[in-house]
């Protein structure tokens, strides 16, 4: 059974920021990134440790056509989406 996707609040803002930003630049692109980031979290289900090591236990997955990285630790339960933040981003904890 694959492993439940939780968000933190920052990963949230994250994703809202992108589609916000998106949408500005583009009517629907903020669409197309929301369902990008929902097709890579179903990537990460499946395949949770195919992504590299970040640091400690965080991990990190490349999104396909944005430049944003999600980074993320794995339980035996759930997946926790730490932030999903654009590459030119430093992120902050």
């Amino acid at each position: 059974m694959p492993r439940k996707i939780k968000l933190y609040s920052l990963a949230l803002r994250d994703i809202e920021n992108g589609i916000a930003f998106y949408q500005q630049q583009q009517k629907g692109l903020g669409k197309r990134f929301e369902n990008k980031v929902h097709t890579t979290f179903k990537k990460n289900q499946k395949f949770p440790f195919t992504a590299s090591l970040a640091y400690e236990n965080v991990r990190y997955k490349v999104m396909d056509t944005f430049p944003y990285i999600i980074l993320y630790e794995i339980t035996d339960s759930y997946i926790y989406v730490h932030r999903i933040f654009h590459t030119h981003q430093e992120p902050l904890y």
